[in-house]
């Protein structure tokens, strides 16, 4: 009887089950999220994936992976953060999809669905399938999360989490005596992999080196060297990874954030901030997009004795668990270790605390849980079952709804940057930066006077906050207060000298003024700053434009197409070229711009008058229709329609001089 192929074998029923607890978790992980696939881009996802030429092209490849995360801001951009796998994931999304929010809430989603299924694995293997469901259902649902799956600039705490937990169980995969090159030469690859996501990746082989003398089973049979065999590719690409680092940042941290904080300080703060995030992993209400930072500064401050409190208890459980359930002493150690790189406030942004954070930590706590409620359930009495074993089924639903509940209700907020803001500012009102934020929101609205109101508050919070600084410059030009906009504009140069829009700001006030040599130095500064910043070469571009200088224009509109296409340079450069009678390039240039963006009414109907202008009637006509239809009170669009279509009709009317021969019969 002949073999069947492997793949047209029955599955085994264990293949079987595999398949069906595979499915059940990726259902956990998406049904809370899902509608965070109608959500928009907020936050930071305008600067990282709408205004980041790095991820609209393959050109930048080589800048995604070797310069920082902010890089393509130029000056400004100088960060700590080196986090190629988010660039990269952003610039495969846009290929597929653009920049339609839509996709990238997508793949964050997909993200979120390993993570919870490599969560499953790993507790499988060390406390059972029931712990491991449990555990994983729990961190599917936990509301901590939403932050880092609901936002997409949060992509890397999924990605972190993804490579992290698939180089762990690959570490475990190394058994006593394999010494094969080709799982090492895996497990080595996944780790670069989450190295290039997230600066935390460096803990695990801290994690691999505890675990694997204090954990492993096998930790008393095996020699030191067999020990390192299997932990020491970790250390090395860690040495690698810093080497890389260092070339490209100058230094592991090259920013340091506060540097008046003082070390003793920095490590009051950092219990602090333990005992914040332990509050949020075991009681997650009062959720905010934005944490207002305060220095610890005294052993007596409540923040700073809550932690002590959290670490006091941490230790202690863990110290029973150490003797009574050896392994789940290692969930503690998982917790703190992946914790630690962001309890350093010195070296942190601007939200030193942050749910997103949690996201990695938060395995070893649902893997507690998990093991507590299971223990609770097993523990059950000769020939009847407790009732506090009868309850934990039902605890566990109920925590798992409210869970579920308040995962929902918290995505909402990321749906637009409006209810992000204004949510946040309801428990955190003095945060200046999410003030500022909310402000401008409300000024593309055209609510100038709310937009006024946040700014001045922001500021009187924190009278060095240069994005409120500018704004204000901005809006007091649009009044007319032009020594008003101008002080606003060298506060914020002198808060951030490397503030790119404050230097184009400042420039287009000069230019308002007649100080046109000012100006024109100020755009020279802020393109030298930023030579990738399409907004200050299309600002200089059109005062060059404004000034006759169309040659210098046209130039300042190539460096902005370049550096990323846009609708705006092509656009002026089709006017530019018409105005010099080069409708050729004129038309490439309003077809590219196009191409970007079919509804610019500018761009349809400028392709029109180069195409009126080469002959070319109908196909002219056509595109001032479009045109028309965008902008039906374009007054060059109206009378060029009415022409096109006036000659047309008199064309039809009028016979032809030379009518042809009758047919003969």
């Amino acid at each position: 009887m002949p073999v069947r192929p492997k793949f047209l074998r029955e599955p085994s029923p264990e293949a079987r089950r595999e398949t069906v607890v595979f499915a059940l978790l990726f259902l956990f992980a998406f049904l809370p999220y899902a509608n965070t696939l109608f959500n928009g881009f907020v936050y930071d996802d305008h600067f990282q994936v709408v205004n980041n030429p790095y991820v609209h092209s393959f050109r930048y490849l080589s800048q995604i992976f070797t310069t920082t995360v902010w890089s393509f801001q130029g000056a400004q951009g100088v960060s700590n953060y080196f986090r190629p796998m988010m660039s990269f994931g952003y610039l495969l999304a846009h290929q597929v999809a653009g920049s339609v929010p839509f996709s990238y809430h997508l793949a964050n989603l997909i993200l979120n669905g390993f993570v919870v299924w490599l969560v499953f694995c790993l507790i499988r293997r060390f406390s059972g399938e029931h712990v491991a469901l449990v555990a994983a259902g729990l961190f599917a649902f936990h509301p901590i999360h939403t932050e880092a799956v609901a936002w997409i600039a949060a992509v890397t705490d999924l990605e972190l989490s993804v490579f992290y937990l698939a180089t762990f169980l690959l570490y475990l995969m190394l058994a006593k005596g394999d010494h094969r090159l080709r799982a090492r030469a895996l497990m080595c690859a996944s780790f670069a992999l989450a190295l290039l996501s997230k600066e935390q990746a460096m803990t695990l082989p801290v994690l691999a080196t505890l675990f694997e003398h204090f954990y492993r089973d096998d930790r008393s049979t095996t020699t030191p060297r067999e020990k390192f065999s299997r932990y020491g590719p970790l250390w090395g690409m860690v040495a690698l990874y810093l080497f890389v680092r260092i070339l490209i940042l100058g230094g592991v941290a090259s920013v340091v954030s506060r540097p008046n904080l003082s070390w003793y300080e920095t490590g009051l703060s950092a219990i602090s901030l333990i005992g914040g995030y332990l509050g949020k992993l075991i009681w997650p209400v009062h959720l905010s997009a934005f944490y207002v930072f305060s220095t610890s500064r005294h052993l007596a401050d409540a923040g700073v004795l809550l932690g002590l409190a959290g670490l006091a208890l941490c230790a202690i459980f863990f110290a029973v668990l150490w003797k009574r359930a050896h392994i789940l002493s290692f969930a503690f150690l998982w917790m703190f270790l992946t914790l630690a790189p962001v309890l350093n406030a010195r070296w942190m942004p601007a939200s030193v605390f942050a749910e997103r954070y949690l996201y990695l930590p938060s395995v070893g706590f649902c893997w507690l849980l998990g093991w507590g409620a299971i223990k609770l359930y097993s523990a059950d009495v000769p020939g009847r079952r407790r009732p506090l074993a009868r309850a934990v089924p039902i605890a566990l639903a109920v925590v798992a709804i409210l869970y579920a509940a308040g995962t929902v209700r918290r995505n909402r907020v990321w749906r637009t940057d409006q209810t992000l803001f204004q949510q946040t500012l309801r428990s955190q009102g003095n945060a200046s930066l999410i003030r500022a934020s909310l402000g401008a929101v409300f000024f593309d609205e055209g609510r100038f006077a709310d937009a006024e109101r946040e700014w001045l508050q922001s500021l009187s919070i924190a009278p060095n906050n240069a994005v409120a600084l500018n704004n204000m410059a901005v809006f007091r030009r649009q009044q007319k207060r032009y020594t008003e906009s101008m002080d606003y504009s060298w506060r914020a140069l002198r808060a951030r000298p490397a503030f790119t829009s404050a230097h184009t700001n400042l420039a287009e006030t000069l230019a308002l003024l007649n100080r046109n040599a000012e100006a024109e130095w100020q755009f020279r500064i802020a393109t030298t700053l930023s030579p990738l910043s399409i907004s200050a070469h299309n600002d200089y571009g059109k005062f060059l434009l404004a000034a006759g200088r169309s040659e210098d224009a046209r130039e300042e509109y190539e460096r902005s197409a370049s550096a990323d296409a846009n609708t705006e340079a092509f656009d002026r450069l089709g006017n530019i070229y018409l105005a010099w009678r080069d409708f050729s390039r004129a038309e490439h240039a309003f077809r590219s711009a196009i191409a970007m963006d079919r509804f610019e009414s500018d761009a349809h109907i400028g392709l029109g008058e180069a195409l009126e202008s080469t002959n070319h009637p109908a196909q002219a006509l056509h595109e001032y229709d479009l045109g028309l239809e965008m902008d039906p009170a374009n007054p060059l669009a109206k009378a060029a329609a009415a022409r096109l279509r006036a000659n047309s009709s008199s064309n039809e009317k009028t016979p032809p001089k030379n009518p042809p021969a009758p047919a003969a019969k």
